[in-house]
């Protein structure tokens, strides 16, 4: 379980990470001249709508876990942590850039109200949930709904800080990094972290 939720810290961190998370938004608001605090209402709404879509995901492969958990109780300690090895190993061979469907290139294109682009980011946030947790939402359903929500808690807070602080480091000027090897790299990054975490959890319950 431990493994588990430093493996979920980790990529929630690195998909804080991943400019078309972040990016837009501080596009957004410099074309459409928003004030700090308008930005910040904003990238704290569309941040915490991926983590809802995320997280509904999530409970329900939770939910499935525990039900296979209740199932093959012999079995389901071994088999976690064998599902997250696969699927890291699937991710590690994808390697396909983690996308949004943003509007990065189009932000000149259009004049719209605060209220439509608030709309526009919360749908597109909402509906892109980040797949790569959802496996470890499915192992962690072993350990009990206590521990679902405790992944869900532990996801959404390092979500939405990790978001918010890049959107507002970025909107005042701060260089940042070069987070595009994260992107090109992300779902080789995210197969080493599941198989590690799927090794680590044979040993770590």
């Amino acid at each position: 379980m431990y493994s588990i939720i430093a493996g979920t810290v980790l990529l929630a961190f690195i998909h804080a990470l991943i400019p078309n998370h972040w990016l837009p938004l501080v596009a957004v608001a410099r074309a459409e001249k928003w004030e700090r605090s308008e930005l910040l209402l904003v990238s704290s709404i569309t941040a915490s709508a991926h983590v809802i879509g995320t997280a509904v995901l999530g409970l329900v492969l939770g939910m499935v876990g525990a039900k296979l958990a209740h199932r093959y109780d012999e079995y389901i300690h071994y088999l976690s942590p064998l599902l997250l090895i696969v699927f890291g190993l699937i991710y590690f061979s994808i390697n396909l850039p983690h996308q949004h469907r943003a509007v990065n290139n189009n932000v000149a294109l259009y004049q719209q109200s605060r209220r439509r682009w608030i709309i526009l980011f919360v749908v597109i946030m909402f509906f892109s949930p980040c797949l790569e947790v959802e496996s470890l939402f499915l192992a962690v359903g072993a350990y009990g709904f206590n521990n679902i929500l405790l992944l869900v808690l532990v996801y959404a807070v390092i979500s939405i800080t990790g978001i918010i602080s890049l959107v507002m480091l970025a909107f005042k000027g701060v260089e940042l990094l070069h987070f595009h090897f994260i992107e090109r790299h992300e779902k080789k990054v995210t197969g080493i972290v599941l198989i590690v975490v799927g090794i680590i959890s044979f040993f770590i319950h």
